[in-house]
C-alpha cells in the first residue's frame, strides 16, 4: 500500500509541475508576442514544443517552476508592462538590462515578494506596490526614463542592501522612509531631478557603504547625521544646490575613501576635522564658496592621491603640511584668493602628475624644488604675482606637456634647458581663454635656440614681454605649430627667413615687433591658416595673392 501512496504522490507532483510549467511558458510566450522585433536569435528557443526548463535561453528553473530569467543584452525591442508578473508566481530574479524595453512598471510587480530585478529603458513611474517586495535584497532600476515620486513605501522594503535608482527622471523629495532600510549597503540615487533637503533620516542607515546623490537640486544644509554612518567608504552629495557649512561631524566617517562635495553653494570654513579621515584617497569641495584657510590637517591625510579645493574664497597661504601627501598625484588649488609663497615642500610630492595654482595672490619665486616634480605632466602658475625668473630645474620635467606661466611678474632670460621639455605639447589656452605659456611677463633677451627642435609643440605663446633678437632658425623645426603668439615684444629679423613652412598652423601673431623684408608666398603653404597678424613691423613689397586672403593681414 505505501509503494502505491508513494507512486500516486510522485505522479501528481510531475503533473503540478509540468502543468506550471506549461502554464509559465505560455505566459512568457504570449510576452514575447508583444516584442516589436521577431527575429531574436537567442529567443529562437523559446517554443511550446521544448522545454522552458531545460531548453530556453536566460530561463532557470527550480522544482519545474521558473525561478530566474536572465535576458540581459538578447536584443528584446517590446514592453515591459506586458510582462506576466501574475502568471510567474515563483520568479525571484529577473534581469533585462541592455534590451530596449519600454513602458511603465506594472503594479502587479508587488505580488512577487522574492524578486530582485534588473531592467532599464523603462519609463513611467514607480507604483507604490513596490513596497511589497520586502524580501527583496537588491533593486537595480538605473538609467532608465522613470519620472514622477519615489513614493513613501519604498521604505517597507526591509530587506534591502543594494538600491539603483540612478540616471532617471525621478522628481520631488528623497522619501524621509529611506531611513528604515537598515540593511541598505549602497544607495545611488544620482542624475535625477530630486529636490528639497537631504533627510536627516539617512543618519540611520548605519550598514550604508556607498551612498551618492550627486547631479540633483537638493538644497538646505548637509545634515551633521550623515557623522554617524561609520561605515561609509563613498560619499557623494556633489552638484546640486547645498548650502550651509560642512559638518564636522564627516570626521568621524573614519572609512571615508572618497568624498565629493564640489559644485554647491557650500560656505563657511574647511573643517579641521577632516584630517582624522585617514583613509580617504579623493577630497574634491571645489566649486563653492568655502572661506578661510587650507587647514594644516589635511596634512595627515597621507593615502590622498587627489586634493581639489579650486574655485572657492580660501585664503592664507599653502600649508607646508601638504607636502607630506606623498601619494599625491593631483593637486588643484586655482581660483581662489590665496596668498604668500608657494612651499618648496611641494618639492616632497614625487607622484604629482597635475600641479595647478593659478588665479591666486602668491608672490615671491617659483621654488627650484619643483623640478623634483619628475611626474609632472601640467603645471600651471598663471595669473599670481610671481617674481624671479624660471627656474632651470623646469627643465627636468620631461614629461611636461602642460606649462602655464602667464600674466605674473617673471622676469630674466627664458632659461635654454626648457629645450629638454621634448614632451611638451599641449600649451593651449585653458578654458578656451587667452591663457598662454608664458605671456604677460617681463622676460628679456633672446629666445633659446633650441627650445623646439621639431617635437610636438602646438601653441606657443611668448607675447607682451621684452624679449628681442633673431628668431632662432630652429623654430622653422617645429613643424606642430598651430596657435603661436610673438606679438608685443622686440623681435627683429627677416621675415621670410625666421620661420619655416607649418602644415597645421593655424593662427600667428607677429605684430609690434621689429621684423623686416618682404612676406613670402611660402606663407600661402600653410594650408589651415587662417589668421595671420603682421601688424606694425617693417614690412615691405606686395602681399603675395597665395596669402591674400587671411582675414589678419589688415591688422
Amino acid at each position: 500500500m505505501f509503494p502505491r501512496i508513494l507512486y500516486f504522490l510522485q505522479f501528481f507532483t510531475l503533473f503540478t509541475v509540468t502543468f506550471a510549467s506549461i502554464e509559465e511558458a505560455t505566459a512568457l510566450l504570449k510576452w514575447k508576442a508583444t516584442f516589436l522585433s521577431q527575429n531574436n536569435s537567442l529567443l529562437t528557443s523559446w517554443t511550446l514544443s521544448s522545454d522552458a526548463c531545460k531548453d530556453w535561453y536566460g530561463v532557470i528553473c527550480f522544482n519545474g517552476r521558473v525561478n530566474k530569467l536572465n535576458i540581459t543584452n538578447a536584443g528584446v525591442v517590446g514592453t515591459f508592462h506586458d510582462f506576466p508578473f501574475s502568471s510567474l508566481s515563483f520568479l525571484e530574479y529577473v534581469d533585462l538590462r541592455m534590451n530596449q524595453l519600454f513602458g511603465i512598471i506594472p503594479p502587479t510587480i508587488g505580488n512577487l515578494t522574492n524578486l530582485d530585478l534588473s531592467i532599464n529603458h523603462i519609463s513611467g513611474k514607480i507604483p507604490p506596490q513596490i513596497g511589497s517586495l520586502s524580501k527583496v535584497e537588491t533593486l537595480f532600476i538605473f538609467d532608465n526614463h522613470l519620472n514622477d515620486l519615489i513614493h513613501l513605501e519604498i521604505g517597507k522594503m526591509k530587506s534591502l542592501e543594494v538600491l539603483l535608482l540612478d540616471r532617471n527622471n525621478l522628481s520631488g523629495p528623497i522619501p524621509t522612509t529611506l531611513g528604515d532600510l537598515t540593511e541598505l549597503k549602497t544607495l545611488y540615487l544620482y542624475s535625477n531631478q530630486l529636490s528639497g533637503l537631504i533627510p536627516r533620516e539617512l543618519g540611520n542607515l548605519k550598514s550604508l557603504a556607498y551612498l551618492d546623490l550627486s547631479t540633483n537640486h537638493l538644497t538646505g544644509p548637509i545634515p551633521s547625521d550623515l557623522g554617524s554612518l561609520i561605515n561609509l567608504i563613498e560619499i557623494d552629495l556633489s552638484k546640486s544646490q547645498l548650502t550651509g557649512s560642512i559638518p564636522i561631524t564627516i570626521g568621524d566617517l573614519t572609512e571615508l575613501k572618497i568624498l565629493y562635495l564640489f559644485s554647491n553653494q557650500l560656505s563657511g570654513f574647511i573643517p579641521r576635522e577632516l584630517g582624522n579621515l585617514k583613509s580617504l584617497a579623493y577630497l574634491d569641495l571645489s566649486i563653492n564658496q568655502l572661506t578661510g584657510p587650507i587647514p594644516s590637517e589635511l596634512g595627515k591625510l597621507i593615502n590622498l592621491t587627489e586634493i581639489d579645493l579650486s574655485k572657492s574664497q580660501l585664503i592664507g597661504s599653502i600649508p607646508i603640511t601638504i607636502g607630506d601627501l606623498t601619494e599625491l598625484k593631483i593637486l588643484y588649488l586655482f581660483s581662489n584668493q590665496l596668498s604668500g609663497f608657494i612651499p618648496r615642500e611641494l618639492g616632497n610630492l614625487k607622484s604629482l602628475t597635475d600641479l595647478d595654482l593659478s588665479t591666486n595672490h602668491f608672490t615671491g619665486p617659483i621654488p627650484s624644488e619643483l623640478g623634483n616634480l619628475i611626474n609632472l605632466t601640467e603645471i600651471d602658475l598663471s595669473k599670481s604675482q610671481l617674481i624671479g625668473s624660471i627656474p632651470i630645474t623646469i627643465g627636468d620635467l620631461t614629461k611636461l606637456k602642460l606649462l602655464y606661466f602667464f600674466s605674473n611678474q617673471l622676469s630674466g632670460p627664458i632659461p635654454s634647458e626648457l629645450g629638454n621639455l621634448k614632451n611638451l605639447n599641449e600649451l593651449t589656452y585653458l578654458d578656451n581663454l587667452e591663457e598662454l605659456i608664458i605671456s604677460e611677463n617681463q622676460f628679456s633677451g633672446h629666445m633659446p635656440e633650441h627650445l623646439c627642435q621639431g617635437g610636438k609643440l602646438e601653441n606657443f605663446m611668448v607675447n607682451s614681454n621684452k624679449l628681442s633678437g633673431p628668431i632662432p632658425r630652429s623654430m622653422s623645426k617645429c613643424s606642430s605649430f598651430k596657435r603661436v603668439r610673438f606679438d608685443n615684444n622686440s623681435f627683429t629679423g627677416n621675415l621670410s627667413e625666421a620661420f619655416g613652412i607649418y602644415p597645421e598652423l593655424q593662427f600667428i601673431n607677429l605684430s609690434k615687433n621689429d621684423f623686416h623684408g618682404e612676406l613670402s608666398s611660402n606663407w600661402g603653404k600653410c594650408k589651415k591658416l587662417t589668421d595671420f597678424r603682421v601688424a606694425r613691423n617693417r614690412i615691405s613689397g606686395h602681399i603675395p595673392p597665395e596669402i591674400g586672403s587671411l582675414k589678419g593681414l589688415q591688422d
